[in-house]
């Protein structure tokens, strides 16, 4: 139990334990699903069925307003709220049926009903989970949807056009990795926090996809007086709102006040602790970022309840409060009311801190701006914040805990050096929760660093984080949040859909980024004058110019786009601009470095990735562990063959080819475009005057089954991907046997190494 009874005494902790119920268990769908023939049967006729979709005529409010092939149609004028009528051939069968989207511009008409449940707190185990209890809902826009005729309702954030229609099939289901022979199906992400034994879940199974087939883009323009007002207040909640964290750190022992006023310690080298350089922090400065991530901002309603009860429950939560700057981009004071201390304003952090980069560039001859980008990941963000404080900071770092199935028995262990050595640009949030505390991210003594993704054109995805079809893309992902270093609590729909309004405007830099990392490509490879035909070009003139002004660049992109295509495209290309396909591919046949997420195991696979700014993602390392150090690196052939100098590099232990820095990170002159990778060690921590600190911290160490010790370094424990992809399944998921990965994870590349430059140089184009 962790009541902190301390300072209060006992009877006004149990009165808040009176009022909080235990969380129960989460569902779990080899319980709940099974499969409906039904369902896959008409998907299958569906799929039998494929032809290229037409739009011949669209209707507006039952007024026909443009006519495929008719000179005389004008572009049509949509309002949000319109009902929209498109009729054609090849149009299909729906979202139920079919995997469909339909984009207006960066605005996807949604094809699901959302369901934001309300939220509570186990305070006894600190375990988050939702309850039978509506607490908003947004209704879908599709209205009705025929192979020759779709009907919907303009969205309410929609701002630009033109108007696509793309449609996928779904041409099967994949196999389940735990029951060979059946299909595989999960529980629908919206539900699955609920833990009501009466509640009925929907399933549905990983489905498998075709090629995609798309509408010639219809020109539309669009009225929507409400949309600056919408982005603006989306712009508040992405910048300044901290989704409840603040509160719930607060909860679990972590005063961020302190982190940032440095009155904490490195507990790994002992200095006072900087969060610039420990976890990527940037300095809130005026002109870097917008007004609101510096400006008080008072939410009249905060955008989510928080499911942490007010002061000993007498005092209600506060609902609406002012939130303010913390000297740092993405952290920001909040009000709240602390169960145990009252009401107050603390720190918490919000989609800034990770998803914002901070970049300096010349946009014009003699022109320098530094800026911090939204949506971009953030590459030298980590949790080494959940480090920082007295006892090391955030509880559950050190416990005393239950190891894993292979590793049984309570022991206390010390998380430090597992968090200390995270690889930048990633998350691993169930390190922070002890095994068996009734979470859906429990420590589960698996090590699988997520890369934090770039969402600056992320709007056309239906299966974000990895979940299945039953998500519904980014809006989804916002609404059943984690803890415990994530938002919690689900959102209301109309700071919902603010949100989503503003997400899709945070490509409005992109040729920017692009021009800027494509100079910096072809400067840093000696490629400038010869592509240019000038000796001393400078950044600004690039960008200013752009890189189509370049003939040869122009050529050497052309000649990596006709390699990408060979290579890559049957995966990575759509009609949308997002370059995937969407399809989740088995862990079996993609493959894993570290062990595969919390996600990656519900689904027992990987949804291909979405490609966008790639020159600032590579940095924070590519693929969803980041353990590909850069795009050359990536499409090389020698990382998808056994046996060679860099797949040996990547994949097999041997004594370090870098400088000794823990096998994280390389400083200059080693820039993050230069690092190659190199077998992924952490160092073994040494007996000192702190007592039992050296062993806890080994133990937990030693407890990751794939993480061993090697003859030539007394030093470090080194992570063994030979032993991962030959023994991965049935400790992890309860396969009968191991799964099989393939000998590289992403075993794709190029087809010859001397395509490789080329080819990276159209991926920066992307």
């Amino acid at each position: 139990m962790k009541i902190k009874t301390g300072m209060l005494g006992l009877a006004p902790a149990m009165l808040v334990l009176a009022a909080c119920q235990p969380a129960g268990d989460f569902p779990e769908p080899e319980a709940l699903c099974s499969f409906d023939p039904v369902r896959e049967n008409a998907r299958a006729a569906s799929a039998a069925n494929i032809a290229a979709p037409i739009i011949s005529t669209m209707a507006v409010n039952g007024a026909v307003v443009w006519e495929q092939g008719e000179p005389s149609s004008q572009v049509p004028t949509l309002r949000p709220g319109d009902e929209v009528t498109l009729t054609g051939t090849g149009l299909g069968n729906g979202p139920d049926t079919d995997f469909t989207k339909i984009m207006i511009g960066n605005t996807r008409v949604l094809e699901t009903d959302l369901v934001m449940y309300k939220q509570r707190l186990d305070i006894a185990n600190e375990v988050n989970y939702e309850i039978d209890d509506l607490l908003d809902t947004w209704s879908k826009d599709i209205l009705g949807w025929q192979p020759n005729e779709i009907r919907f309702t303009v969205p309410g954030h929609v701002s630009t056009g033109p108007l696509t229609v793309q449609i996928q099939k779904r041409t099967g289901y994949n196999a389940s990795l735990t029951s060979p022979g059946q299909p595989f199906s999960v529980i629908n992400a919206l539900t699955k926090r609920i833990t009501d034994d009466e509640f009925q879940h929907e399933c549905d199974v990983v489905s498998t996809l075709s090629a995609s087939q798309a509408t010639t883009p219809i020109a539309v323009d669009i009225i929507n007086p409400d949309f600056t007002d919408l982005v603006s207040y989306g712009e508040k909640i992405f910048w300044s709102y901290d989704y409840n964290i603040g509160l719930s750190h607060a909860n679990r022992n972590l005063n961020w006040t302190n982190i940032f006023n440095y009155q904490t310690v490195d507990p790994v080298t002992n200095e006072v602790a900087d969060p610039a350089l420990l976890f990527g922090a940037v300095h809130t400065v005026a002109g870097q970022v917008p007004a609101v991530a510096i400006d008080d901002v008072y939410f009249d309603q905060y955008p989510q309840p928080t499911p942490i009860p007010g002061f000993l429950t007498i005092e209600p939560q506060l609902t609406k409060g002012n939130t303010r700057d913390s000297g740092w981009v993405g952290y920001r004071y909040a009000e709240s009311s602390h169960p145990y201390v009252g009401r107050g304003s603390r720190i918490g952090f919000n989609c800034a801190s990770c998803h914002g980069y901070q970049i300096t560039y010349s946009n014009a001859p003699g022109n320098t701006v530094t800026k911090v980008f939204p949506g971009l990941p953030n590459p030298e963000w980590t949790i080494k914040w959940a480090l920082l404080g007295p006892n090391n900071g955030f509880e559950g770092v050190i416990a005393d805990e239950e190891g894993p199935s292979w590793a049984p028995g309570k022991q206390k262990v010390d998380k430090t050096m597992l968090i200390y050595y995270m690889p930048g640009g990633t998350g691993e949030h169930n390190l922070i929760r002890a095994n068996g505390e009734g979470s859906a991210t429990d420590n589960d003594y698996q090590f699988s660093p997520h890369t934090i993704p770039n969402v600056t054109n992320y709007m056309s995805i239906r299966r974000s984080l990895s979940h299945t079809e039953s998500y519904v893309g980014f809006e989804g992902s916002y609404i059943h949040a984690e803890e415990p270093d994530g938002a919690t609590g689900s959102m209301y729909r109309y700071p919902l859909q603010a949100l989503t309004a503003y997400m899709t405007a945070l490509d409005e830099n992109d040729d920017d980024l692009r021009n800027v990392g494509l100079y910096r490509w072809l400067q840093q490879y000696g490629k400038l004058a010869s592509q240019t035909g000038t000796e001393n070009l400078s950044e600004g003139e690039f960008v200013q110019n752009g890189w189509q002004s370049y003939p040869n660049v122009v050529a050497a992109v052309a000649q990596g786009k006709a390699s990408f295509d060979a290579a890559c495209a049957s995966c990575h290309n759509d009609n949308l601009g997002a370059h995937t396909d969407e399809n989740m591919i088995p862990l079996n046949q993609v493959g894993h470095f570290f062990a595969p997420s919390v996600y990656q195991q519900e689904t027992q696979s990987i949804r291909v990735g979405f490609l966008r700014n790639m020159y600032w993602t590579q940095h924070r390392g590519l693929l969803t562990d980041g353990h590909v150090r850069n795009l050359e690196d990536l499409v090389d052939p020698a990382r998808c063959q056994s046996g060679t100098d860099l797949y040996n590099q990547y994949y097999t232990l041997h004594p370090p080819v870098q400088p000794d820095l823990g096998g994280v990170d390389f400083p200059e002159p080693y820039p993050a475009i230069n690092r190659k990778g190199d077998v992924f060690r952490v160092p073994k921590s040494q007996s000192n005057a702190t007592g039992d600190t050296a062993d806890q911290r080994n133990t937990f160490i030693e407890r990751h089954k794939y993480f061993v010790e090697v003859p030539w370094d007394s030093e470090h424990y080194y992570w063994d991907y030979q032993k991962l992809r030959n023994e991965y399944g049935p400790d992890e998921l309860g396969s009968p046997a191991p799964i099989g990965m393939p000998a590289a994870p992403h075993p794709w590349c190029a087809n010859s190494s001397a395509e490789i430059e080329n080819m990276v140089q159209y991926v920066l184009t992307l």
